[in-house]
C-alpha cells in the first residue's frame, strides 16, 4: 500500500471538490492535521473515514486505497479476452475502539474465481486485528440468461483439513419472496467478519469459498461455488 499515492489522490480529490483541508476535516468529523497528515503519506483513513471519504468523494473505496481512479472495462471486453473478472479492494479493519498515531494497515485483496460472479473483497491487517469484508456480490456471466429465484442464501465459508467451517451466512431459502433476477438478491449480501484468524501467511487464506443457494420456481435448489484466492500484499 503506498501511502503517497493514496494522500496525493485525497489531495487532488480535495482540490477537485474545492475544499480546504479545514473544510473537509470538518465535514469528517476529524482534526485539519488529520487531513493534512493523509495528504503528506503519513498515515492512512482507517475504515470508517474511508467510507465518509468514499461518498465525500464518489469514489470506491478500492479507488481511495489504489490511489487511482479504476480503469473501466465492460464485462464483455472482461469475457472475450478470457481474463477473469477481479473487482477488488474495498476495505475492511475495524478498529476505531481505540486511537494511535501510527496507523499501518497492510491489505490482501479476494479474488474471485469463478467467472459467472464478481465480488468485491478484502481482508485487511493491522498489528491488533484481522478482518474479511466482502459485497457486491454480481452474477456477470453474459453467455447465460441470468437465472431467477424465489430465495436465496449465501454462504461463506473456508477448508481446514479437508472440513468446511462455516464464517458467516446471509438469508435463507425459507425467506420465500416473489420470483426475482438472482443478481437483485445479492446485491444486498455483504459479509463483515471482524477477528478473522487467518494470518498473512496461513494457508487458510486460500481456502475462502462462498456458496450460493438458490431456490427457483420448481421449487428446485440451485448451487454456485464461488473460490476466492487471496491477492498477498503482505510486507514485513
Amino acid at each position: 500500500m503506498n501511502q503517497e499515492k493514496i494522500g496525493k489522490f485525497i489531495y487532488d480529490l480535495r482540490k477537485k471538490y474545492n475544499l480546504t483541508q479545514a473544510e473537509l476535516a470538518s465535514r469528517l468529523h476529524v482534526t485539519a492535521q488529520a487531513v493534512s497528515k493523509w495528504e503528506n503519506g503519513r498515515g492512512v483513513p482507517d475504515i470508517e473515514l474511508l467510507k465518509k471519504l468514499s461518498e465525500e468523494f464518489d469514489v470506491s473505496i478500492s479507488e481511495l486505497i489504489e490511489g487511482q481512479k479504476e480503469h473501466k472495462k465492460t464485462k464483455k471486453i472482461w469475457f472475450l479476452s478470457g481474463a477473469v473478472l477481479v473487482v477488488v479492494v474495498i476495505v475492511v479493519v475495524l478498529l476505531v475502539s481505540f486511537q494511535r498515531d501510527d496507523e499501518s494497515f497492510t491489505f490482501s485483496s479476494l479474488i474471485c474465481d469463478n467467472d459467472s460472479f464478481s465480488i468485491n473483497g478484502v481482508i485487511a491487517y493491522d498489528d491488533a486485528k484481522k478482518s474479511v469484508y466482502i459485497s457486491n456480490i454480481h452474477y456477470c456471466d453474459e453467455t447465460l440468461e441470468e437465472p431467477k429465484a424465489q430465495a436465496v442464501e449465501c454462504i461463506l465459508y473456508e477448508v481446514v483439513n479437508d472440513e468446511e467451517v462455516e464464517i458467516a451466512r446471509y438469508g435463507s431459502l425459507s425467506d420465500v419472496k416473489d420470483n426475482d433476477y438472482i443478481s437483485k438478491y445479492l446485491s444486498n449480501i455483504e459479509f463483515n467478519i471482524d477477528d478473522y484468524t487467518c494470518g498473512c501467511n496461513s494457508d487458510t487464506c486460500n481456502n475462502l469459498h462462498i456458496r450460493i443457494n438458490a431456490l427457483n420456481e420448481q421449487n428446485e435448489v440451485i448451487t454456485y461455488e464461488i473460490p476466492l484466492s487471496v491477492n498477498h500484499t503482505c510486507s514485513d
